[in-house]
């Protein structure tokens, strides 16, 4: 008996399970934390198209720290662009272990945002910026960005 892997299958494979990457299922919100994930995105869009982020966000993301004496620095780190279909202002990197509340600042703008840090999945030592905090801190979306990383 012969199975042809992928989509087809050929006769005496029923008991093969099939991976249908064509599905419609939509997955749901990362329930960890707590973030939209954008779906059909297969049709091309633009980066003002998929940031969904709503005017509060936006002002909580460029609100000054009202403590920054009791944020703690985790260091530098270099950041590209994280998944465009998660929504929300974060950064994922290997500088925590857990989500926490945190800031990042651009080295060489000197620009800042608010943000949810989070660790980075698998192994890196790159971070991983999300398309919000890219746009609201002005870094073209294709750079390699170094910026210092904040805990609050």
């Amino acid at each position: 008996m012969l199975c042809v892997l992928g989509l087809l299958t050929v006769s005496g494979c029923e008991n093969v399970k099939r991976l249908d990457v064509f599905s419609n299922t939509k997955p749901e919100a990362n329930k960890a934390t707590q973030q939209a994930v954008i779906t059909d995105t297969g049709a091309p869009k633009s980066a003002s198209e998929l940031d969904v982020a709503t005017k509060e966000e936006r002002q909580a993301a460029i609100a000054e720290s009202t403590a920054p004496e009791k944020e703690k620095a985790l260091g530098k780190t270099i950041a590209s662009l994280g998944s465009p279909a998660q929504a929300g202002f974060w950064l994922k990197t290997p500088l925590v272990s857990k989500q926490e509340e945190g800031r990042v600042v651009v080295l060489a703008s000197g620009q800042s945002a608010n943000l949810v840090v989070m660790p980075l999945e698998g192994e890196g030592s790159g971070s991983q910026l999300s398309l919000s905090a890219m746009r609201l801190l002005g870094l073209p979306l294709t750079d390699l960005v170094k910026i210092n990383v904040f805990v609050k």
